[in-house]
């Protein structure tokens, strides 16, 4: 089990968007690592990225040998 935060801004620096993730990880039959993990998103804003706020998120990402990533992301409703 691992856990990470993350911050995330629009280009001007006015909104930020902190991010809280908690996942696990798993070795698959390929040699390749699988993730599934939640992230829950704060926006501090009321502006472009407002919508993020409070926002949960269940996410699944691979990587390959070769640190190729791929990354898939739903919003929890």
């Amino acid at each position: 089990m691992s856990e990470g935060k993350g911050v995330m801004m629009t280009k001007d620096g006015d909104e930020v968007v902190t991010i809280t993730g908690r996942g696990i990880g798993r070795m698959t039959e390929h040699g390749t690592m699988r993730y599934a993990a939640t992230y829950f998103s704060r926006a501090t804003s009321t502006g472009k990225l407002a919508f993020l706020n409070n926002m949960v998120t269940v996410v699944g990402f691979e990587v390959d040998k070769g640190n190729n990533y791929h990354h898939k992301q739903w919003e929890w409703k």
